[in-house]
């Protein structure tokens, strides 16, 4: 099939990675894409059912689940920018605001409409419905600007990065997670492979494709490591066994005896990347560095 790579401008035959998908893989840069009749709108691909039956069995119910995950992301950003403006793309239900505005001066923004409605009314956080690439223009204006497991949903990601990077102050920090298309776990799995699951996954990065699209955008990678997630027992349970195939919702009623039955769990699967990169401070700082090999986070893993 003759395709063209956002990455790396190559226009020509694409070979497929998983065919049953179509999903296909860069000759050149070897960026993994979805390479179906065009995307869904997103607006509508991310109603409330996607967060409460469809991707998530319940989004807002695992808020306090999820922001353990998030209270890591706040410290490691900290790190690097410990105050000055935020910027969250695909800030969805605004629990990573939540937690950030106690920190920077954090704003958020998402196409879903019912995920930015409880943000703003139950949360009070500063987000707004849009698609970032329709924004008004704001150079240099944001220290830290930060995407969670949104660059793979997203129709033009390359754009994005380079949008972002123009957005970010000389020396801020753009942080990312997304999965890893060259992980152990993806290539044993193969397209049964859990992030497989086009239209809502468009794009599958590695380390070597994220940092490429973060340097024609002129930035530095700082680091690339792997994150695990906390989620309650039933999520997890509704995920494996009801989501992807409903014939096997008995399984999850027996294992959660009905839904009565729930904890925490803490997973790594060492297949979802947590990737930053600075904008340079200096002209003379544009130069590309290698990338920092991928690592576990091992202060993570002790948590768990």
């Amino acid at each position: 099939m003759n395709l063209k790579c956002t990455l790396c401008g190559y226009h020509g035959h694409v070979p497929p990675l998983y065919p049953s998908q179509q999903i296909h893989r860069c000759p050149r840069c070897a960026l993994v894409f979805w390479a179906g009749n065009g995307h869904a709108d997103l607006a509508g691909l991310y109603a409330g059912d996607y967060f409460a039956g469809q991707e998530y069995r319940d989004y807002v119910g695992d808020r306090k689940l999820i922001q353990r995950d998030f209270t890591r992301r706040v410290e490691a950003l900290r790190r690097l920018k410990p105050a000055g403006r935020l910027l969250e793309i695909g800030c969805a239900y605004g629990f990573f605001l939540d937690l950030a505005r106690e920190h920077w001066d954090a704003r958020g923004v998402d196409v879903s409409a019912d995920a930015v409605a409880h943000a703003r009314g139950a949360l009070g956080v500063d987000a707004e419905v849009a698609d970032f690439l329709n924004l008004p223009d704001e150079p240099d204006a944001y220290d830290v600007i930060c995407l969670w497991d949104t660059l793979e949903h997203l129709p033009d990601p390359v754009a994005v990065i380079a949008r972002a990077a123009r957005w970010l102050k000389p020396g801020g920090v753009l942080a990312v997670t997304t999965n890893d298309v060259d992980s152990r776990v993806a290539r044993l799995r193969g397209e049964k492979w859990r992030q497989i699951h086009p239209p809502t996954h468009l794009f599958y990065f590695s380390p070597d494709t994220l940092a490429r699209a973060a340097r024609q955008a002129g930035l530095q990678t700082v680091d690339v490591s792997y994150v695990g997630y906390t989620r309650g027992y039933k999520s997890m349970a509704y995920g494996v066994f009801a989501l992807r195939n409903p014939r096997l919702a008995w399984v999850y009623k027996l294992l959660t005896l009905g839904g009565r039955v729930d904890f925490p769990v803490y997973l790594n699967l060492y297949d979802i990347m947590m990737f930053t990169a600075r904008k340079p401070a200096r002209p003379a700082e544009l130069a590309p560095r290698e990338h920092a090999a991928p690592r576990a986070d091992a202060r993570q893993l002790s948590e768990a």
